[in-house]
């Protein structure tokens, strides 16, 4: 599976949980040894890692079933001065 591919499965996901609006960004590293690819997801208004937990599962559990190794991450969002956005 592609780098595109991958993250329109994850975009799709966090978008079911938060909204695509909410969705600020969306970085990928990798692949690095022994993973296909590492996702940092940026999603305004969300509180660390309790807002994330459910969705991250869900990932977690589809790319393993493809026998993928995706570490994601979802952050809250910062504005362009480097801030948390408002929440």
């Amino acid at each position: 599976m592609d780098k595109e591919e991958i993250i329109r499965i994850i975009r799709d996901e966090v978008s079911k949980e938060f909204g695509a609006e909410r969705i600020k960004e969306i970085r990928s590293f990798g692949p690095h040894e022994g993973e296909d690819l590492d996702v940092v997801v940026y999603v305004e208004g969300v509180d660390g890692y309790k807002d994330g937990a459910d969705v991250n599962m869900r990932l977690f559990e589809m790319f393993y079933e493809m026998d993928l190794d995706v570490p994601i991450s979802i952050e809250r969002a910062r504005d362009a001065a480097g801030e948390e956005a408002a929440a």
